[in-house]
Formats: C-alpha cells, sequence, structure tokens
C-alpha cells in the first residue's frame, strides 16, 4: 500500500491535475445530458460520470459515449460489481481475521502475511464467517476490476507504441517510466502489480436537492457565465468560472460534511502503545476515526442535521450572490476535517475528487431543474432513504429533472459531441 500510495502522489498533485480537466468537462457535460434524455435513471447518470472520469484518467481508456446511459457497458457493470463487494462489505478491519489476534497464536511476526492465509484456509463453518464468506464470494469482482482495464488499456499503448500514446493517463506514465528504467539498467522499485493495484484504486474510489440551496446556487453560476434568463444562454460552465463560484464550493463542503462517504472513516492500527485522556492505547489496536460523529458534533455544528452551505460564512455574512430577503447568514463555522482521511494518509486523490464535482455540479445547476416529483403527494421534500453499509450512498429515490431551456440542451449535444437523440 505504501508504494502504491508514492506512486500515486506525483500524478495526482495540486499541480498536476489540471491535466485531466478536459476529461471531467466532458464526462460533466455528458452526465447533463444523460439526466435530460432519461431522467428517471439520474443514477445512472452519476455512475456514468464517476466511472468515465476515473476509467480515462487512470487508463487512458474513453468510456463510449452513445448519447444514453443505458448502454450495457462492460467497464460500467465491472465497477458495479466492485463498489457492491465493497460498499456492503460492511466497516473495514472488521472481519474474524483483523480482530483475532492470529499472529500470536501462529507465532508469525507479520500481521498481514496472517491475515491473508486466514483469509484464505479458515473453514467458512467457523462462527462468526459472514464476512470472510462475502470477501470470498467477492474476490473476483475485485480482481476482474483490476485486471481487466489495465489488459485494455496495455494492448492499445502497445499496438501504438507508448512513446506515440500522447494522452494523459497514469498508466500510461507509470509503463513509461518503467520501460525507460529497463533500457538503462536501472532497478524499478514498482512492478507491474504496483502500476494495476494502484490504478485499481483509483477506478474503485472514483464509484432532491434543497430548494433554497439549489436557487443560491444557481444564481451564482449565471452571474458567472453571463446568463441573464435560461432561453438567453450562451454558454456552459468553464474551469475559467470555478473562482467565481463561491457559494458552490461551499455547496460541496456541505456535502462532505453532512454525508460522509465513509461514515466511520478508514481503520489504522496503531504502531505502539499510545494513551488519550488518560486510557491506553496498546500496539496493534484498530482504530476507527468516526467521521460521521465529528461531522455531526453539536458543539462545532448548529444545528448540524440541517443542510446549510452558509454555515461556513463569516459569522452574519450574506455576500455570496444573494440579498438580505433571500439569504441565509453565515455562521462562522469550520471547513469539515477528514473527509479524504487524516495527516500523511490523506486521500491522494483529493484534489482530482473536488475538481470533478465541482464541474459536475456547475453543469448540473446551469442547465437542469432539480425538484421533488409530481403526482402523488406535492410535497417539496422526501424522506431520502441511506446505505450505511461500509460505505454512505442514498438508495433510489424519485424526483423531478427537466432542462431549463431548448438552448440548455442544445449547449449541452453541442459540447457532449453526439448525435440528437433518437
Amino acid at each position: 500500500m505504501l508504494q502504491h500510495r508514492r506512486m500515486l502522489q506525483p500524478p495526482f498533485s495540486r499541480s498536476r491535475v489540471g491535466q485531466f480537466k478536459p476529461v471531467q468537462k466532458r464526462e460533466a457535460v455528458r452526465a447533463a445530458l444523460c439526466m435530460v434524455r432519461d431522467p428517471e435513471h439520474w443514477a445512472k447518470a452519476a455512475t456514468r460520470f464517476a466511472v468515465g472520469v476515473v476509467l480515462d484518467i487512470s487508463y487512458g481508456i474513453e468510456l463510449k459515449w452513445t448519447g444514453s446511459c443505458n448502454n450495457n457497458n462492460p467497464y460500467v457493470a465491472l465497477l458495479d460489481d466492485a463498489s457492491t463487494a465493497i460498499g456492503n462489505a460492511g466497516p473495514p478491519a472488521s472481519s474474524i481475521v483483523d480482530r483475532w489476534p492470529l499472529n500470536k497464536w501462529l507465532r508469525l511476526e507479520e500481521p498481514l502475511l496472517t491475515r491473508e492465509l486466514a483469509a484464505r484456509h479458515l473453514p467458512a463453518w467457523l462462527p462468526f464467517m459472514e464476512r470472510l464468506r462475502y470477501a470470498r464470494k467477492w474476490r473476483s469482482a475485485i480482481v476482474q476490476v483490476t485486471n481487466f482495464p489495465f489488459s485494455a488499456a496495455l494492448r492499445e499503448m502497445l499496438s501504438t507504441s507508448i512513446e506515440k500514446t500522447t494522452k494523459p493517463s497514469f498508466v500510461r506514465e507509470r509503463l513509461d517510466v518503467f520501460r525507460r528504467n529497463q533500457q538503462a539498467g536501472v532497478d524499478n522499485d514498482f512492478g507491474m502489480d504496483d502500476i494495476k493495484g494502484s490504478a485499481a484504486t483509483i477506478l474503485i474510489a472514483g464509484s432532491d436537492t434543497n430548494p433554497r440551496v439549489q436557487k443560491r446556487a444557481r444564481t451564482e453560476i449565471d452571474r458567472a457565465i453571463g446568463t441573464t434568463t435560461p432561453t438567453e444562454m450562451r454558454r456552459l460552465p468553464t474551469w475559467g468560472d470555478m473562482n467565481k463560484l463561491p457559494y458552490l464550493a461551499l455547496v460541496l463542503q456541505e456535502v462532505y460534511r453532512s454525508n460522509p462517504l465513509s461514515p466511520l472513516g478508514i481503520p489504522h492500527a496503531t504502531l505502539e502503545d499510545d494513551e488519550y485522556r488518560g486510557m491506553l492505547i496498546p500496539k496493534g489496536t484498530v482504530v476507527y476515526p468516526n467521521a460521521w460523529a465529528m461531522a455531526h458534533d453539536p458543539l462545532v455544528y448548529s444545528a448540524p442535521d440541517e443542510f446549510l452551505p452558509e454555515r461556513y460564512m463569516p459569522r452574519g455574512s450574506i455576500t455570496i450572490g444573494q440579498t438580505k430577503d433571500d439569504a441565509a447568514p453565515g455562521r462562522g463555522e469550520s471547513l469539515p476535517i477528514g473527509n479524504f482521511g487524516f495527516g500523511r494518509r490523506i486521500c491522494v486523490g483529493r484534489t482530482l475528487a473536488e475538481n470533478s464535482l465541482l464541474i459536475v455540479f456547475a453543469t448540473i445547476l446551469a442547465t437542469l431543474e432539480i425538484g421533488p416529483p409530481g403526482g402523488e403527494d406535492g410535497q417539496e421534500d422526501q424522506d431520502v432513504q441511506w446505505s450505511f453499509r461500509g460505505q454512505a450512498y442514498p438508495l433510489p429515490f424519485r424526483c423531478s429533472i427537466v432542462p431549463r431551456s431548448d438552448m440548455a440542451i442544445r449547449l449541452l449535444e453541442d459540447s457532449a459531441g453526439v448525435p440528437e437523440a433518437t
């Protein structure tokens, strides 16, 4: 894992992630167009956006675009299986092989080796083996998502030669370094499996709006792109507009805080004995940073269960995009922490993920109106249910998605580079 992290850091540093912005913009436009053409299955558009971005960035493979998100793409299916495997496996480090000190019983010095041996050979009929049985059942999905796209990318590069493959991707860069080192007789400090494992990490990691918040964010976006009315819309948001969208950036922070992707965080084992407020934490203890509790601490966040992007603005401020009559005043609260990990273990793809979300949020809000479903009760609020099995994500729910104007549709179609839907 440390080897993978060292390989991932350079291409995803803040100074270099800009090379991937064209991919993120393209997939954001296609996601919005998917929602226009098939609003009932809007979740497929979100999935396609995530897969399209990370597949291209990781492997240099552009997800086939047919103008619809209903095509049975093998890469989408692979990631869906892998996400199911990870999302329903329960909290990390919670299986029997993580909780029992098998290395002490077997007198082995390497805990990870002990866990691997136990995961492979412990009989499935033992008590408390549900998680291990689940892992064995879904292991092939993880193997496939590691090998299949890597093999496809490698074939593509070898067929044209790596030197002529100018499209930036993580795999292309690492293969180029690997080849140059071999030709120069320099030992590589990584192997092919490290390249595949790191790229798969990116791929897996990369799988009703509040009306008041939506209105305020859209007003800010319209001002940035020069839209006075939806019918007079002349362009879509660009990367040059992002620094003009401070409220949208706060919406993103509130998304992080209100529902952390990993509620219990990523567990780590202590390297030595430690003490916290008089309590001993022995070496080897698995520690969970409770991201959900930190994000909903009422001592830090007033009304923690409410979605309030304004909470991060300076206290009393109403300066972002609205007047006194339409604004919720700032509360001067701290930005959330821990959404991407902590300290040296913070997610190396943080900037990449934030860029992806900003451009897709801006594109969708600029072109679409999202609201409660019509019909039965006409209520604006729904009780959206969430799954918290390992990862937090909303269960399927209905909503209304309509384009803001015919001009918005035309701009999306022109930017997506596809013919009219049939």
